[in-house]
């Protein structure tokens, strides 16, 4: 060990020269800078970030209730992401550009100067505005960009942000603006305007196509003149039943009708007397039945007593004939009678069965009327969902435009102000660091010197490399025979 500490001391003595010098530059390097370098101050705020989107819609917001979803480490980067974007920052510059704070530090240049090479850079000038490139701009956007820093707090939802600036005031400024202007972005992002837009557009559409399919259901009521198809088709097959029930009636009524008629015919056609005792109805008819019979009766009792040509067998004869013709007259007559009402019988069955068939052709088109009105008012309530949803969704966006930043997800929890201490340099730290660090520095080079200086330097090298005694040795005489040599010049 003592031969090492010793090696140690004879290196840096060796050395001396090269560590005292860089221990000195350095320190008075940092000294200058500790005493002359323009100082850096530091404005801090801080944004906390309540959750990753309020979801908000007209009755939560009746409710007084909104929804904030967990936020994750992913969304606290992106937040930072968008509080150091070029908009947020560009916003600032113009906003404070117009207010007329933002610190204009730009010196006129050598062409600024010259009226021709002034307007010759015009023209470029306008041709960059032209191309809606502001090369001014996108340096001042750099530059604060690389003056700002981010630093997500941890185990919170809180993100710190310094801007580093040569002027406190010019920082907390900056800084202050920057992060109004990242909120006001922020709810863009999250709500943006397009958003409304595109709902207002979709509303007015579906609006529209709702409109067409009640014009279209209005025409079609027009044309058929039937407000409510099913209740009118219920109703016509009601109708429907109840004619069916007195077309069968007449239909028995008319073939009873038409075989009586039938039964008459026959009977009056017949060589026989009949005495139409099956005609109830008919009182004259009765009468002469009765009468006929009676007489009937009688010319058989006597023909049983007198000669059949015998005059009272003749008299009684020609009163049953003259008396069965007036029979057979009024029977006659009430057959016609009755073949007018089968006439009228069979009118009225007529007359049903078209009432009958224009209800079906009525229902039939009814039918058709209802799906098509069906079919119109499916397609309604699915555009008037589609119309209310959208409705909804503009609500809510308008809404969140106009939504007040106390209920955003972002806030300010500290806001910047202005610091008039320095960050940079800080003479206590940097004089004590530059002396450590120019002596280190020294050192190192001293030693690196040492290590790639191969000659001999002590007479155990020649032993220890080479394997040969050592006779003698000889000091360096190089530094005394330069002197001698200045004096001799000089004398």
């Amino acid at each position: 060990m003592e031969d090492h500490k010793r090696e140690l001391f004879i290196i840096f003595f060796a050395q001396k020269d090269i560590i005292l010098k860089t221990t000195l530059i350095i320190f008075i390097a940092t000294i200058l800078i500790a005493f002359f370098w323009p100082p850096v101050y530091v404005s801090t705020g801080s944004i906390i970030v309540k959750g990753k989107r309020p979801e908000k819609s007209p009755e939560a917001l009746e409710r007084e209730e909104i929804r904030l979803f967990r936020i994750t480490k992913e969304d606290l980067y992106s937040e930072v992401q968008i509080l150091t974007s070029p908009d947020v920052i560009k916003a600032t510059i113009d906003e404070l550009k117009e207010k007329k704070q933002y610190p204009e530090k730009i010196e006129s240049s050598f062409t600024d100067k010259l009226p021709f090479l002034k307007r010759i850079k015009s023209l470029f000038e306008t041709k960059e505005k032209q191309n809606k490139y502001d090369p001014a701009m996108d340096n001042e956007i750099k530059k604060i960009k690389g003056k700002l820093k981010t630093e997500i707090i941890t185990a919170s939802n809180v993100i710190k942000v310094s801007l580093f600036d040569k002027s406190p005031d010019d920082a907390s400024v900056i800084l202050t603006e920057l992060m109004r202007q990242y909120i006001i972005y922020q709810m863009k992002v999250y709500n943006p305007a397009e958003a409304a837009s595109f709902f207002s557009d979709q509303v007015e559409k579906y609006k529209s196509a709702i409109e067409d399919m009640e014009d279209k259901l209005d025409d079609l009521v027009t044309a058929t003149k039937s407000a409510n198809p099913q209740k009118e088709i219920e109703n016509n097959l009601i109708i429907k039943k109840e004619l069916e029930t007195t077309l069968n009636t007449l239909r028995s009524e008319s073939t009873e009708k038409k075989l009586f008629i039938e039964m008459l015919d026959k009977a009056l056609n017949s060589d026989e007397i009949h005495y139409f005792s099956f005609i109830e109805n008919n009182l004259s008819i009765k009468d002469l039945s009765n009468a006929l019979h009676k007489l009937v009766l009688e010319e058989g009792t006597i023909r049983r007593k007198f000669h059949p040509k015998s005059a009272k067998a003749v008299a009684i004869k020609e009163q049953v004939g003259k008396t069965y013709e007036e029979l057979k007259s009024e029977v006659t007559y009430y057959k016609e009678s009755q073949e007018s009402k089968l006439l009228t019988i069979n009118e009225k069955i007529d007359n049903l069965e078209s009432k009958i068939k224009d209800i079906i052709v009525k229902n039939i088109e009814l039918y058709k009327q209802l799906t098509e009105s069906r079919r119109i008012k499916r397609e309604t309530e699915v555009l008037s969902f589609s119309y209310k949803t959208f409705a909804k969704r503009k609500e809510e966006a308008d809404l969140k435009m106009n939504v007040n930043p106390a209920i955003s997800n972002v806030g300010i929890l500290n806001r910047p102000f202005p610091n008039y201490v320095s960050v940079f340099p800080k003479k206590k730290t940097m004089i004590p660091l530059g002396l450590i660090a120019g002596f280190i520095t020294g050192c190192s080079l001293g030693f690196l010197k040492e290590y790639f200086d191969h000659t001999f330097k002590k007479p155990n090298d020649a032993v220890n490399y080479v394997d040969l005694p050592v006779i003698f040795s000889i000091p360096s005489m190089a530094i005394d025979l330069q002197e001698e040599e200045k004096k001799q010049i000089a004398g």
